[in-house]
């Protein structure tokens, strides 16, 4: 058996070995049907030593020609609107109207805005609830969750065609 079939079987082995306990179930270590392997979790090790190598994506993503890539978890940067720009190519002179368009199209930017600030509210609120209830399992909410769903539901339904 080659070197590198050996090193194949310890990876299955140790793969095998791993437990996974996504179930709710639990167990001590070292105690009863179940053993937590000391080197569980260890075997990816392995794969660097059969030639494996993480992916360049930069790499990757520049040799996909004629794909274009998207990568989903970044923030999608688009062009500023000019909205100025948009008011004086309208086909009015009516100053009033064109102050309400404006207006109108401002919104927009300031709901994003306030939309991205509630998203960072969002994940420390629920950063602070977590430590809580680690704290203390029968800790009360402090943030309405309930209703600020409902209020985000309603808005969606809002801008919903």
């Amino acid at each position: 058996m080659s070197k590198r079939d050996k090193i194949k079987d310890l990876i299955v082995k140790r793969l095998k070995e791993e437990s996974a306990t996504g179930t709710g179930a639990s167990f001590t270590a070292g105690e009863g049907v179940n053993y937590a392997t000391p080197v569980a979790g260890k075997a990816k090790n392995y794969y660097y030593k059969l030639g494996f190598k993480p992916v360049n994506k930069k790499a990757l993503n520049k040799a996909a020609k004629g794909i274009e890539v998207k990568q989903l978890w970044e923030e999608e940067t688009t062009p500023e609107f000019d909205v100025e720009s948009f008011i004086a190519s309208l086909p009015t002179d009516d100053e009033k109207l064109k102050e309400y368009i404006a207006g109108r199209l401002g919104d927009f930017n300031l709901l994003s805005g306030k939309l991205k600030e509630l998203i960072t509210l969002i994940r420390d609120a629920k950063k602070e609830t977590i430590a809580s209830y680690k704290q203390n399992p029968q800790y009360r909410a402090v943030y309405g969750t309930d209703l600020a769903v409902s209020l985000v539901d309603n808005l969606i339904k809002l801008f919903k065609k």
